[in-house]
């Protein structure tokens, strides 16, 4: 009898260690990076542009107007990205208003999209061997396979995205990372019935550019899988932003900023209702490039023949993000991206490489 009360006290005084080592694992850090394909400075910090909003050829003038149009760029900006203003730039940090004083660029010499991911995610510009679009696997190493290779966050990593390219630039077969994206059903080995209606709904869905999805079916995935799957490194791609201006479409442009600012929104509020993500996860948000302002058609196209299509920005908050708003000062770079994540998570991530950029200090 002696004995057994014994043995009964000792598992009584474990459980409580054993609810700390529990704890202690699902409070590992998390990180969520966002990008958005080819969407300018100039309207995350200064809203609808004068000289492209009052033109007919990029849309109707009445309808951007009465949407988008305010009387200072403060107003503007808020109305075109409500979240982005009303939470993140009061909670975290936001990179890249030049007006203000602060630079972003990217370092590779090409100013297109896959370029511009490459250096986003592997930490460096490799204008040897990444220069084009084209469906060349990348052999640089992103830190999302770094990542997904480390103890820590093996298994539990995903990438999800718009443009089938992602495919390539994170290097899916050698990388063995999960990348949904391009027309992809979930691939979730569990599919919720969420994502079986959200595959329907894709299918159904005009499939408007070959080899990108729009962006909300993306969100709908990543957003699904989060739930479901619980990743602690996730990265999800959209690419509205960019399409759109290609095509001279100023109001579509306009619209997809503000609806990826409704994403960034939705995401933020799943994550802080979420114990497993509450007050333990890092969200970046970023793009691949920027586009060209010195004419009136220039918004439309970026590369090394558009002048200023290398200045890009970036936005942080969550956890571990000091609430200092948009920053007055500083050059920063792209390349500094990857090796900011992998201090986050914690990981080794020390690329054999030219150019690999610091962390970013927040």
């Amino acid at each position: 009898m002696k004995k057994s009360f014994i043995s009964l006290l000792i598992c009584l005084l474990a459980i409580p260690t054993l609810g700390m080592a529990k704890g202690k694992a699902t409070q590992q850090r998390k990180v969520v990076l966002v990008t958005v394909d080819g969407y300018r400075w100039q309207e995350l910090y200064g809203g609808a542009d004068s000289a492209i909003i009052n033109n007919p050829k990029f849309g109707n003038v009445n309808m951007m107007k009465a949407d988008y149009w305010r009387s200072t760029p403060e107003e503007r900006r808020q109305t075109l990205m409500p979240f982005t203003w009303s939470y993140i730039a009061k909670n975290g940090v936001m990179i890249g208003d030049r007006n203000a004083g602060c630079t972003m660029d990217v370092t590779n010499k090409m100013w297109f999209s896959y370029p511009g991911y490459s250096e986003d995610l592997c930490g460096y510009a490799d204008d040897e061997h990444v220069n084009s679009n084209d469906a060349i696997p990348n052999n640089n190493v992103t830190v999302f396979e770094v990542a997904n290779k480390s103890n820590q966050y093996k298994g539990s990593v995903l990438a999800f995205g718009s443009w089938d390219r992602f495919i390539e630039i994170f290097n899916e077969k050698k990388s063995g990372l999960e990348v949904n994206t391009d027309y992809r059903p979930s691939m979730s080995p569990n599919p919720t019935e969420k994502e079986l209606y959200i595959n329907k709904l894709q299918e159904r869905c005009p499939k408007y550019w070959e080899g990108e999805r729009f962006d909300f079916i993306t969100h709908e995935y990543a957003l699904e899988a989060m739930k479901s799957r619980h990743p602690k490194v996730v990265f999800i791609g959209y690419g509205d932003t960019d399409e759109w201006a290609h095509s001279g479409k100023y109001r579509l442009y306009l619209n997809a900023a503000h609806y990826t600012d409704d994403f960034l929104r939705e995401l933020w509020e799943y994550i802080q209702s979420d114990p497993f993500y509450k007050d333990q996860t890092t969200v970046i948000v970023t793009c691949d490039h920027g586009r060209g302002d010195t004419t009136e058609s220039a918004w439309r196209d970026h590369g090394h023949d558009t002048p200023h299509s290398s200045q890009t920005w970036l936005m942080a908050f969550g956890k571990d993000i000091p609430a200092k708003g948009i920053l007055t000062s500083g050059e920063y770079h792209n390349n500094q991206i990857a090796p900011t994540i992998a201090k986050l998570l914690g990981i080794d991530f020390a690329p054999k490489h030219d150019g690999v950029g610091k962390p970013i200090k927040f």
